[in-house]
């Protein structure tokens, strides 16, 4: 995601939209189930606790009408309350893992 300052505030380059979307993500050798909260062709805000070292992870985000897009992401920031973090998509993937 790129911000860029305008009168104080951070711009997203894309905008977002707020869903509510079932999504399971793959860090390291572990997976957990998430939430996307809202989501852009550049990103995703995923409801989800991970650890400090997870910097890389692919996601698995169930989309409306039954279909499902994976991503391998960037995790640019963390949120504590509530969990979460602000993921920028590197690449888009043909199947999970």
């Amino acid at each position: 995601m790129d911000f860029s300052e305008e009168s104080g505030e951070q711009r997203r380059r894309h905008r977002r939209s707020r869903v509510q979307l079932a999504a399971r993500i793959k860090f390291e050798r572990s997976e957990v189930m998430a939430i996307a909260e809202n989501i852009s062709p550049g990103g995703a805000f995923l409801r989800v606790t991970l650890p400090d070292g997870a910097e890389w992870l692919v996601a698995e985000i169930d989309l409306p009408e039954g279909k499902t897009v994976s991503v391998k992401a960037h995790v640019r920031w963390r949120r504590q309350d509530p969990p979460g973090v602000g993921v920028q998509f590197h690449s888009f993937l043909e199947r999970w893992g």
